[in-house]
């Protein structure tokens, strides 16, 4: 066993020396800092964890699809198309070719098309009486009636029916009366009878004496004369003897005319 200063003085081995063969370097990389995470999941909390937990990896699948759609450069646009009850569109497109300044011109298909096979509507002609309303002029036509006993009172030309209808007032003589329309459209060589109705009223029922009793007529529109013209003729029995009472204007008769000058509105 060497002794202790042997121990302490004992010399340090030589360094040994390798050949220059031997020598390498070694490169460390360097450690990377670490990236953050572009997407953060935050933890669900301890009351909605139980319920959240089966719907992570469902959102996971959503999101990924979303970032995909994204990042897709051939997505389409989405579009909304209305449309009616029918399916078919809300618009029409239709090119015009020709100018602002020109009317559009509008073939027989297309106006076939609009019309719906609807045929023109001539306006017919007015018919207009020559006289005015006897009833406008209440002394006049009060002295008439107490005159002649029987008086026009109006007339109204309905176009649209084709026909004139109006009043007669007749004074009260006997009962039994009867009261026709006497009309022309010919120059009287033909005539036609149109049998008037009688319009009851409120004093009859009341009891109360009636003067005059009035009735009604209605006479068709010649369509292939221009002229119209008829008289009243009243008929009853008067102290146990027939006797006619007529009002023809004056011996001038009732004329109406078919106006062939167009309205101002439609001359414009």
């Amino acid at each position: 066993m060497p002794s202790e200063y042997e121990a302490l003085h004992r010399p340090a081995p030589a360094p040994v020396r390798r050949p220059a063969s031997l020598n390498l370097s070694v490169t460390v990389p360097a450690v990377a800092a670490p990236r953050r995470p572009i997407l953060v999941v935050r933890p669900p909390t301890s009351a909605s964890s139980a319920a959240a937990a089966p719907q992570q990896p469902q959102q996971q699948q959503q999101q990924e699809a979303e970032a995909a759609e994204l990042a897709s450069p051939t997505r389409h646009k989405k579009r909304v198309v209305f449309a009616d009850d029918a399916g078919r569109q809300l618009t029409h497109v239709k090119v015009m070719t020709e100018p602002s300044f020109a009317p559009p011109r509008w073939s027989m298909a297309f106006l076939a098309q609009v019309t719906r096979g609807a045929a023109a509507e001539v306006c017919p002609e007015p018919w207009e009486p020559t006289f005015a309303q006897p009833a406008s002029d209440y002394l006049s036509f009060r002295a008439r009636l107490d005159r002649h006993n029987v008086s026009l009172e109006n007339v109204i030309v309905r176009e649209a029916e084709q026909v004139v209808v109006g009043t007669v007032k007749v004074k009260n003589l006997a009962f039994h009366k009867e009261v026709l329309v006497r009309s022309t459209s010919d120059g009287w060589a033909t005539h036609e009878d149109a049998y008037c109705t009688y319009l009851a009223s409120g004093a009859h029922a009341a009891g109360v004496p009636v003067l005059y009793d009035t009735f009604s007529f209605r006479l068709a529109l010649p369509p292939q004369s221009r002229r119209l013209e008829f008289c009243v003729r009243f008929q009853c029995e008067h102290d146990g003897v027939p006797r006619d009472y007529w009002d023809s204007n004056g011996g001038n008769n009732y004329v109406l005319l078919r106006n062939s000058t167009p309205p101002a509105s439609a001359s414009a």
